[in-house]
């Protein structure tokens, strides 16, 4: 069904123009003409893409606009329509929602890297390591049937998904940004994978993502730790935790927050059905994400393949897409296995030794540290 949705503020047709009359003619700080990810880099945003968009007249969160502008010299009300433009007031309350979700994220990264580190032997921030897979979309969960060969059910199996592949980008440009995924246009999704395929560490990717080119607000919960209905465990443990509060969250807090789920503001990322430690996880969360409290809240969860093919009818209605393996540089693509493992030893912790034959740093021989960042 249609839902408004807050795309950000666009630049006019008029604007448009000063913005690219203004890279074409002018100069960076280093007297270089101007580029998107020059502008980028000046501006203090993330993606050079958000610039990219701004300068095709697609809406962006209102203090990257701003930022694009300062970074150009520019003012914003030149670029935008004046009357669309005004500085937002604080909220009442003075809760800085997106800096709690930033700081929440965080902590998740924060436990990434301390995982990475103990098996390193270095601090590390998992941005360092990121190799961008890509996805596969799923159409639907083959038959089983007692007679397939192995061959046939290979290809069954292939027959589920789509022959071509969506780039790391493009998933989140374009099912994530422009919203455009068949079942549930972007607000239902699945992402599902082998057991060490990167689907936390995309997590990650996926929260700074929202942050950086989306005015929503991303809260991720671990499945792992959740042992009471979801909607509770939102304002009893994530809130409170949040908020910074032993007992319980202030209630301005579970108002406000209880307002953003119902305007649809959050992008709820649920990491893990399957470490829920329940037989049946997808089937206990199916009837709690249909809570009328979710109708307009966009949810992303993550899964282990063989429990989504074994239980993930449950949530037939959520647009499913597989995470691919590395890749060790066949055909068009490039040596993902290679990146990985030269991103991980980038900055050796220490002088290399010999030790029973093998090579080690510290008490860490390398051949365990690529197992288990490969299978982490």
């Amino acid at each position: 069904m249609g839902e408004t949705r807050d795309r950000g503020i666009p630049a006019t047709p008029d604007g448009i123009a000063k913005l690219k009359n203004t890279k074409n003619t002018g100069k960076d700080d280093n007297g270089k003409p101007w580029t998107f990810p020059s502008i980028a880099e000046k501006a203090g945003i993330q993606s050079h893409k958000t610039v990219e968009r701004f300068f095709k007249g697609e809406g962006i969160e209102r203090g990257n606009a701003n930022a694009i502008c300062q970074a150009l010299n520019l003012e914003i009300t030149e670029i935008v329509d004046r009357h669309e433009w005004s500085p937002p007031s604080p909220p009442a309350s003075q809760i800085d929602w997106r800096e709690t979700c930033r700081a929440a994220a965080q902590a998740k990264r924060q436990a990434a890297n301390t995982f990475f580190a103990n098996d390193l032997g270095r601090k590390i921030d998992i941005n360092e390591i990121h190799v961008p897979l890509g996805l596969i979309e799923r159409q639907q969960k083959p038959q089983r049937r007692d007679d397939f060969s192995p061959q046939t059910g290979s290809e069954a199996y292939q027959e589920a998904e789509k022959l071509i592949p969506l780039s790391y980008d493009e998933f989140c440009e374009k099912v994530l940004t422009n919203s455009d995924s068949p079942k549930s246009n972007g607000k239902r999704l699945a992402v599902i994978g082998e057991p060490g395929a990167g689907k936390t560490t995309q997590w990650l990717k996926i929260c700074d993502h929202i942050l950086a080119e989306t005015e929503y607000l991303p809260v991720w919960i671990s499945l792992a730790e959740v042992k009471k209905p979801l909607c509770q465990y939102l304002i009893e443990d994530w809130l409170r935790i949040a908020a910074g509060q032993l007992d319980a969250a202030p209630a301005e807090w579970v108002k406000e927050f209880k307002e953003l789920l119902s305007q649809g503001k959050i992008w709820l990322l649920l990491d893990g059905a399957d470490e829920m430690g329940i037989a049946d996880s997808l089937g206990t969360l199916s009837p709690q994400l249909r809570e009328r409290v979710f109708d307009k809240v966009r949810i992303v969860i993550s899964c282990r393949l063989n429990i989504w093919e074994a239980t993930g009818n449950a949530l037939s209605d959520f647009d499913t897409y597989r995470m691919l393996d590395f890749s060790y540089g066949d055909g068009d693509n490039c040596d993902q296995v290679k990146l990985f493992i030269d991103q991980w030893f980038r900055s050796p912790p220490a002088p290399l030794k010999k030790q029973g034959g093998l090579i080690v740093r510290g008490e860490c021989r390398i051949e365990e540290v690529i197992k288990s960042a490969l299978s982490g």
